[in-house]
């Protein structure tokens, strides 16, 4: 008799997770084609079988952020982080979603985590950057930026924000510099690889 319970338990756990497995391969599939707003509704549909499944909220999160729905994502970006509190791409992530809704010192905050715990992670220093100039302080981006680029000048992304800070900081010339420069290397880097 135990047996027969610990098999039919054991078959309804497996159907329940299988079918979480099928609604989240849906979803991605349509997710890694940037069809982010059609893919919720299959990932929402695996978090009815599997609520805390980490890599289905992980997706949903950003397919809301990416289809519009910002405040949608925050929310799965703060539950993704309840259940893994130390999880610093969710932090990220929500930094940058709550900088979609000009919440940038909660997005400033995350990121003053994120640094804390890996000084180096260049990717939430260009993302505090960006955050620093969407909210016209301009001379703090361009600190990290210039820090950024003397480490490693060919940082695409961190000279193309230098410029923009340049830019919106009213120094058109240097800016135009800036910008000059990443086009004479994106020209050489592309008749490299042809």
């Amino acid at each position: 008799m135990g047996l027969i319970l610990i098999a039919v338990a054991t078959t309804g756990v497996y159907q329940v997770t299988q079918k979480a497995d099928i609604y989240y391969y849906q979803g991605h599939a349509l997710f890694i084609k940037s069809q982010y707003k059609a893919s919720i509704p299959f990932y929402r549909q695996s978090l009815s079988y599997s609520p805390n499944c980490i890599k289905t909220l992980s997706e949903l999160a950003s397919a809301c952020l990416w289809s519009g729905n910002s405040p949608e994502a925050i929310k799965v970006f703060q539950k993704l982080l309840s259940l893994e509190p130390k999880n610093l791409r969710s932090k990220k992530s929500l930094a940058f979603a709550y900088s979609w809704v000009k919440e940038y010192a909660k997005a400033e905050a995350l990121l003053g985590e994120v640094l804390r715990a890996d000084a180096k992670d260049r990717e939430a220093q260009k993302r505090l950057a960006e955050i620093y100039l969407w909210d016209n302080q301009f001379d703090k981006a361009q600190a990290i930026l210039k820090a950024l680029l003397q480490s490693n000048p060919e940082d695409a992304r961190a000279s193309f924000l230098y410029g923009k800070t340049l830019l919106y900081s009213g120094k058109t010339k240097e800016a135009r510099q800036v910008f000059q420069e990443l086009l004479k290397h994106s020209k050489k880097a592309s008749q490299e690889g042809a």
